[in-house]
């Protein structure tokens, strides 16, 4: 087997973890499954090691070239499950994110539903005031004009704060364009309320 390979299979066993291992070597066949609990068997030894890349990639070497076979269909597997992991995580950080911003924005205080929306009008305001007056001035040869990584900094909460919003109402299922112009007018209608 390819070293490199072999490199990148021990690399994802060891992202894995035997306890994962065994659990998807278990939905796989008897000779299938006896490979994955060696090689989780193999995972918690290396762990122990000052450098388990280098011991556990000597312990797969050692295998037959049938057990190297097997190894590349586990480590797909795993792949697979790590990936799926990771995105639950981030769909439910998402969802919490979305819950945050949807309890501040219900809230019976005044001040703390209103102060998110405050803010990203401010933050709105202050970049428009930012990228025009700069542009302006170099217009008239007086500068560089607006930074966009600056312009970025001032719009971030205005941003934040609708794309967090937004992003969960085109999540499910709704038209992006749909729920940023109701956000839009939500925004205005607040500012013209006078809060």
């Amino acid at each position: 087997m390819n070293p490199l390979a072999l490199t990148a299979i021990v690399s994802t066993f060891l992202k894995t973890g035997p306890d994962l291992i065994r659990t998807i070597g278990s939905v796989f066949g008897d000779e299938e499954q006896e490979t994955a609990n060696k090689v989780a068997n193999l995972v918690s030894f290396a762990s122990g090691k000052p450098n388990p890349e280098q011991a556990l990639n000597q312990a797969l070497s050692a295998l037959s070239p049938q057990g190297l076979a097997q190894l590349k269909s586990l480590a797909t597997e795993c792949e697979v499950e790590l990936a799926r992991i990771a995105a639950n995580k981030e769909t439910t950080l998402h969802q919490q994110t979305q819950q945050t911003i949807q309890n501040g924005d219900n809230s019976s205080n005044a001040y703390v539903s209103n102060t998110r929306p405050y803010m990203a009008r401010i933050s709105g305001y202050i970049t428009g005031v930012y990228v025009i007056g700069l542009d302006g001035a170099a217009a008239f040869d007086y500068g560089n004009g607006a930074s966009f990584d600056m312009s970025m900094l001032l719009i971030s909460p205005l941003l934040a704060y609708m794309g967090l919003r937004e992003m969960g109402k085109w999540r499910q299922g709704s038209s992006a364009l749909m729920g940023i112009s109701s956000g839009l007018n939500k925004l205005f209608k607040r500012d013209k309320a006078g809060s």
